[in-house]
């Protein structure tokens, strides 16, 4: 299969796509963790503390009063983070229509010399723009795997070797 702009440009709204929606379920899942935690740390306080006039069913009327405000924030949320993954498919559906509507505009210019020289010099800037996609895809879904408190493996990473410096001294 030979490679065009058009694949990578549908690939490429394909990574951002992925990594959109990997970012939306680390907001989630951060969220519902987070408000977890306070939740647990707020009852821990309310029972350590010695109020006036407050008894331990008082203070479980207080830690369940704030459950429910809890409960309500990550009901909105799951709601928010619903809305953002439906603006993403839309989005992507979208760009991804409009990628292949030019492809089909443009079929007739396939044989020519001219566009396909451009195209020649132009994707290796689309290759480029396909790997970082790629990798903020990866790095999305490592951030996601993380907040969700899931092990994350980490990826390898490519190092170069230091390029040696000759280094000349200035003669007085």
């Amino acid at each position: 299969m030979t490679v065009t702009i058009n694949s990578i440009a549908s690939d490429v709204v394909g990574h951002y796509s992925r990594a959109a929606r990997n970012l939306v379920a680390a907001y989630r899942s951060g969220s519902v963790r987070a408000l977890a935690a306070s939740g647990d740390r707020y009852a821990q306080l309310v029972d350590k503390v010695q109020l006036p006039l407050v008894n331990d069913e008082r203070k479980a009327k207080i830690v369940a009063a704030e459950r429910r405000v809890a409960e309500f924030v990550a009901g909105g949320v799951d709601r928010i983070a619903t809305g953002y993954e439906k603006a993403i498919d839309l989005a992507s559906e979208r760009s991804l229509k409009g990628i292949e509507s030019f492809a089909e505009q443009t079929a007739w210019t396939k044989d020519m010399f001219v566009v396909n020289a451009v195209r020649q010099v132009q994707l290796p800037a689309a290759k480029l723009q396909l790997e970082i996609a790629s990798r903020i895809d990866a790095a999305a879904e490592q951030l996601s795997e993380r907040v969700a408190g899931e092990p994350v493996k980490a990826a390898p990473v490519a190092t170069k070797p230091a390029a040696k410096r000759r280094v000349s001294r200035a003669r007085a």
